[in-house]
């Protein structure tokens, strides 16, 4: 990837905020201090002993820390030198500090803190990907107009994916499939016929059940690869699942990309990493896909001996000439049988450890990590798993009343786009106005006080500009 052409300014340190201090944005505070050139000399949460015990975290005694609940007191503690922990999030947006890192995981506090931040002409590093997928093109869009970045944040899987897409497409090489791999890992252990899966799952096989299994290489398994992915799935269907959160983080990457989504859950197939490149690629090169540029996810299949890929990102690639192909699979990269399409793959990510790396590129480098562009090609929408009560709140990503799914973008506030589904993070936090049947995808007329929500009235202005 192209970081920089040009050298950093060894002196300056960057001075950020962050908004939400839960698992992954802790981390970003724990890291900081070991990166001279970034401070956090503040944090936001509405409770503030999670806040007071990020910077405990990250081994700052307590006498340096104290709890502000004005501005004054705040701007006062940062110039002392303290570390400064406040209850509101709006006390940091007229602060000395050049870039937020927005991570409460609430679409609408995301887009709120977002928009108010760069209208005090700071940098936004957005680690609520609920706020990016609905609004993410309009924000870089605030972003641009005010000379500022507006970021996804590298240590989340979409960030990381759409930056080596775009390495790819940089030196010439056609992407056949951007993915990530799934949270959800599968240890095959062939002797004993079983498969081990995650939460201490173990299924034990019949002969020919365990024989799906089988690693399938070279060009004389290549017919039988296919059938045998379906067999896979069909046979785990019931234990491995799309989470809501897949198809959020595939969503903005789509949107970042330009890439296509084949099937609204994802085709998602079961397998090891070598057989990657064959199954992920176009039927023209013998793959499952109808064309070139779609997203998608894997779950893997390892050994106990293999290395994890859980969380990572990858690529299939096409290379137009022979001569280039035949120099990536000489040096021992995973194609499929003639070369025709190969993996590429990030095997990891470090969530809030690494997202300093995006914070450090918007105030040093005034660049994202996640490309300047994104338009709204696709939405996560949501229907009922069960019948549901008028009244019920429609809560988070990880509601089990609903089932996400991926499909084209509506224009939000289109009179004509009344009775499509909804965006599901535009809804999330509302209540239900009327009963729904099992089955039944979420609209506008579902919901109370929709028009009233200021992330519905930011989308709205996002589509508005885009018609």
């Amino acid at each position: 990837m192209i970081y920089s052409s040009e050298p950093i300014a060894a002196d300056k340190v960057v001075e950020a905020g962050v908004i939400g201090t839960g698992q992954y944005a802790t981390a970003i505070v724990t890291q900081a201090q070991s990166i001279p050139q970034l401070n956090i000399p503040i944090v936001a949460d509405t409770e503030i002993e999670s806040a007071k015990r990020a910077y405990q975290l990250a081994g700052i005694d307590d006498n340096q820390v104290i709890v502000a609940d004005t501005r004054a007191q705040a701007l006062s503690g940062i110039e002392r030198g303290e570390k400064v922990v406040v209850g509101d999030p709006y006390l940091l947006m007229d602060l000395p500090l050049e870039v937020i890192a927005e991570g409460t995981g609430d679409a609408t506090a995301g887009a709120v803190h977002a928009t108010t931040a760069l209208q005090n002409g700071k940098h936004v590093v957005m680690i609520t990907k609920e706020t990016e997928v609905v609004v993410g093109s309009i924000l870089r869009q605030i972003a641009q107009q005010a000379g500022l970045v507006y970021t996804a944040a590298d240590g989340d899987q979409p960030s990381l994916l759409i930056a080596l897409i775009d390495w790819c497409r940089q030196i010439g090489l056609e992407v056949l499939c951007g993915g990530k791999f799934g949270e959800q890992r599968i240890f095959v252990d062939l002797p004993n016929q079983q498969l081990h899966l995650s939460r201490n799952r173990t299924l034990t096989l019949a002969q020919e059940q365990a024989n799906l299994f089988h690693p399938l290489l070279g060009p004389n398994n290549h017919s039988r690869l296919l059938e045998t992915a379906a067999e896979r799935q069909s046979l785990l269907d019931q234990l491995i699942d799309i989470r809501t959160d897949d198809l959020i983080e595939l969503g903005i990457v789509a949107n970042a990309t330009d890439l296509r989504i084949e099937k609204e859950r994802l085709h998602h197939p079961i397998l090891w990493p070598n057989e990657i490149p064959a199954v992920l690629s176009p039927n023209v090169y013998g793959g499952l896909l109808q064309e070139p540029g779609v997203i998608d996810q894997v779950t893997y299949l390892r050994s106990t001996n293999d290395t994890s890929m859980g969380g990572g990102v990858f690529v299939t690639v096409h290379a137009d000439n022979a001569y280039s192909r035949q120099i990536i699979q000489e040096k021992g990269h995973i194609c499929n049988s003639d070369g025709t399409s190969c993996l590429i793959f990030r095997p990891y990510h470090l969530c809030g450890v690494e997202t300093p790396y995006s914070i450090l590129s918007a105030g040093l480098m005034n660049r994202p990590t996640s490309g300047w562009q994104m338009t709204q090609n696709y939405d996560v929408y949501a229907r009922a798993k069960q019948d549901l009560s008028a009244g019920i709140t429609i809560s988070s990503s990880h509601d089990l009343d609903f089932e996400a799914f991926l499909a084209p973008a509506i224009q939000v506030g289109n009179p004509t786009s009344s009775d499509s589904p909804i965006p599901y993070h535009l809804v999330t936090g509302l209540r239900l106005e009327q009963d729904i049947s099992a089955g039944t995808a979420l609209t506008q007329q579902m919901v109370e006080n929709l028009t009233e929500s200021p992330l519905w009235q930011l989308r709205v202005k996002q589509d508005t500009k885009s018609r």
